[in-house]
């Protein structure tokens, strides 16, 4: 059905998998850091302390996953650059 060369078909497809993994560990890592802060949301709660922290969590949060994007958006680019110049 593809219009496409089989070779740049298949150069697609694994680089669609490599984002598609990507976005799998970005999700799993997310998944842990929200456990870790309600855990120690959970402690600083049973100790009679605010959850003022939250808001500087999630600051901190945001600051890791921008700096983890723009590290797989420099793959990316890089091997999509490699990839375009074997096709």
């Amino acid at each position: 059905d593809s219009k496409l060369p089989s070779a740049v078909r298949s150069t697609l497809l694994e680089l669609f998998g490599q984002i598609e993994r990507e976005f799998e560990n970005l999700y799993i890592e997310n998944l842990e850091l929200r456990r870790e802060i309600d855990t120690l949301n959970e402690r600083l709660a049973g100790e009679g302390q605010t959850i003022d922290g939250a808001e500087l969590s999630k600051g901190q949060l945001k600051t890791k996953a921008s700096h983890s994007t723009s590290q797989l958006s420099q793959k990316l680019k890089t091997t999509y650059k490699a990839s375009t110049s074997k096709v």
